[in-house]
């Protein structure tokens, strides 16, 4: 379940005001966001173009994100946010089946691959 936008920007505005300068925006699947604020739908990158117009806020980072939940709204971001730190992290899994078993992960490299 994902936190309310109005909830995260307080958090920010309180926390810059506590002399922090960097954002971190985590979750399990962080570029999956989306909530209803003011009418819109908000999405990751709507949060970082928002907490970048924060008063205080130097640096923005985000982690965990999906590739499957990679959008362009997301990559432009990056092109247009300078706090936005350049880097981007990408969970990825091992390429060897007989370690996906052992992590009992129900996929192969070649479902991965074809996919």
């Amino acid at each position: 379940m994902s936190r309310k936008a109005q909830q995260i920007f307080d958090e920010i505005a309180r926390l810059v005001e506590q002399g922090s300068s960097e954002i971190v925006f985590i979750g399990q699947n962080v570029n999956s966001y989306k909530q209803v604020h003011d009418g819109r739908t908000l999405r990751l990158s709507d949060l970082i173009d928002i907490a970048s117009n924060i008063n205080g806020v130097e640096r923005i980072r985000f982690t965990t994100s999906h590739p499957l939940d990679m959008t362009d709204d997301l990559i432009e971001i990056f092109g247009s946010v300078p706090q936005l730190a350049n880097q981007l992290h990408l969970p990825v899994q091992s390429g060897s089946d007989n370690v996906l078993k052992a992590m009992n992960r129900q996929h192969t490299r070649k479902l991965y691959e074809d996919y």
